[in-house]
């Protein structure tokens, strides 16, 4: 994808060690100040994603909109850890029901747009006239079909919390991943990608075994919850840097 002008390069929200990183946004700067309305696309209910390195993990981007974008792609993924006795998000649900994670995360990035003075509404992904979401071999997200007419753009929300062990003698950490974009109504271009790729070892949420995961679920999900929250913060730093 083309970009006339970008505020930095690509960068990661953390390091592997889990500091803290500034927003590197990919930004259109001339097309980005045409864009006034935006409609946010609710993703859904969090889909958690946890297992080793070499296992299969649920496709970035959960719920409705996680749907709509993999399709056959995360049937295929579940299918192939349809033997174990559930996933690692049924294993949530059962325990913790719906945290509201996406929710909560939806309403952060809500509030940054809108003290950024943007005009915003919501749908979710079965809304009529959205365009169409796919991901290309860099599993980035893309849009495509006829011109939106409600917003000067679309930000759509895919980020994936995650427990994941790299290696079999490596601990299970938290990982977020994922991106947040904002295409244009009429020409679908992205207009702002924010990736988010976060990761924390060696902390009091890291697990030895999958097994003393599972038995510490809840204190677990909170740490990974307030790791996905902390994009929020990251996300308000990139409007920032927009209006500079």
């Amino acid at each position: 994808m083309r970009f006339m002008s970008k505020l930095s390069a690509l960068g990661v929200a953390a390091t592997l060690a889990g500091c803290a990183a500034g927003p590197s946004p990919e930004v259109d700067a001339g097309k980005f100040s045409t864009v006034h309305t935006v409609t946010v696309v609710y993703p859904g209910k969090a889909v958690y994603a946890g297992g080793a390195a070499s296992m299969p993990l649920l496709v970035p981007g959960g719920g409705l909109l996680g749907a709509a974008i993999a399709g056959a792609v995360t049937g295929a993924a579940n299918a192939s850890v349809s033997k174990a006795p559930a996933t690692f998000d049924d294993l949530v649900t059962a325990k913790l029901g719906d945290t509201k994670l996406n929710r909560q995360f939806t309403d952060g990035i809500e509030a940054a747009l809108r003290t950024h003075g943007y005009v915003v509404s919501e749908v979710d992904a079965s809304a009529p006239g959205l365009p169409k979401f796919t991901r290309d071999d860099h599993n980035l997200l893309h849009a495509s079909g006829p011109a939106y007419r409600d917003s000067d753009a679309v930000l759509v929300i895919s980020v994936s919390p995650q427990y994941v062990a790299p290696g079999p003698l490596n601990s299970y950490a938290r990982m977020v991943v994922g991106e947040i974009v904002m295409f244009k109504g009429d020409t679908h271009e992205s207009v702002l990608r924010q990736r988010v790729y976060w990761q924390k070892f060696s902390d009091p949420y890291s697990y030895g075994t999958f097994a003393s995961l599972l038995n510490d679920l809840p204190h677990a999900i909170s740490g990974l919850d307030e790791s996905v929250m902390a994009q929020v913060g990251l996300f308000d730093k990139s409007l920032d840097a927009t209006q500079r």
